[in-house]
């Protein structure tokens, strides 16, 4: 026996009024549907968390190499001279080399003419490692802003622990 469920939600405007919207679905799913209908996705002149507007993705390629990716939403960019990556508490282990693809110059607000990146950025980062080592805590800092807002957001950095291959 299929059970209806109904849901009342308040919906405020910018006036003060106050709206509700009926929802009436036989399922959890069709009810998650519903109500996700109801709440737009952000628009491009909304902020998002910093983890959704700069995504980082980071897997070992080999015993001396990782591949990162970074990407910013739509709307956003990251600045090419703000990415840097470093190993922690990694004793004999340490970067030696990352390597960043051509970025697009821009004139910036706060830093002036800058390369910055608006899609995907493939990033090889090469490491000197101990013999015994089998896995690094890599740390990740990069910074980027809201085109359209042009705000900027705080410096952000990302402690992953990476096994090696």
């Amino acid at each position: 026996m299929k059970k209806r469920v109904q849901i009342a939600i308040l919906l405020a405007t910018t006036v003060g009024v106050a709206h509700f919207a009926v929802a009436q679905q036989s399922g959890a799913t069709g009810m998650q549907r519903s109500i996700s209908s109801l709440f737009p996705s952000p628009k491009e002149n909304e902020l998002i968390e910093p983890d959704q507007a700069f995504k980082l993705r980071v897997e070992s390629k080999g015993p001396d190499s990782l591949h990162a990716e970074l990407v910013p939403a739509a709307g956003y960019y990251l600045y090419k001279d703000k990415i840097r990556f470093s190993l922690k508490g990694s004793g004999s282990n340490m970067v030696t080399a990352v390597k960043l693809p051509p970025g697009e110059m821009k004139t910036d607000q706060i830093f002036g003419k800058t390369e910055v990146y608006r899609k995907a950025v493939p990033i090889e980062i090469t490491l000197k490692r101990a013999p015994d080592s089998d896995k690094v805590t890599l740390v990740a800092n990069y910074q980027g802003c809201h085109e359209k807002l042009g705000v900027c957001y705080p410096p952000i950095e990302k402690t992953l622990s990476l096994p090696l291959h």
